[in-house]
């Protein structure tokens, strides 16, 4: 009867850690792209951002991306195609799309870096993290955060 009992215990101890590992995977990792770019006016230089993530759960929405020091909040609802959402319904997945960009314009004089104006930024708190990119999004009115680990690096563009 104990022997019974332990395996029951081991198997809903087994269970749980499941559990716990499937909902601390909300997203997974289709592309994740860097490509910085330079050049126009002497001293412009910035960085364009491409995510894509996959989920599962219609909860899973992101809401804010951090991104080489940068805060930028995700908007779905603007038909601006930066930031797109689409349903494949062979495989019941949520495909989210996430461009970003910043830029740096030299002429304004030196510690005067403009954000990229494209997306709008909002004022929030820099959160700590190791990897390329973190993305928060909200479930029950908590908020979680997945942590993009590797971003590849494309060649950048530099223009006369």
């Amino acid at each position: 009867m104990k022997i019974v009992k332990i395996a029951y215990l081991l198997l809903i101890g087994f269970l749980l850690l499941t559990f716990n590992h499937c909902i601390a995977q909300a997203f997974t990792i289709v592309k994740a792209t860097r490509q910085g770019a330079a050049g126009g006016v002497v001293g412009n230089y910035g960085a364009n951002y491409w995510f894509e993530l996959e989920t599962s759960s219609k909860k899973n929405i992101p809401d804010t991306i951090w991104v080489d020091g940068n805060i930028f909040p995700i908007n779905f609802s603007h038909k601006d195609g930066r930031n797109t959402r689409s349903f494949d319904s062979a495989t019941h997945k949520i495909k989210y799309t996430i461009l970003v960009s910043w830029f740096h314009t030299g002429n304004r004089g030196p510690n005067q870096n403009m954000p990229d104006t494209a997306s709008a930024k909002k004022p929030m708190h820099m959160r700590q993290f190791e990897g390329g990119a973190l993305v928060s999004y909200t479930v029950k009115h908590k908020q979680h955060f997945f942590i993009i680990k590797s971003v590849t690096r494309l060649k950048q563009l530099n223009y006369p």
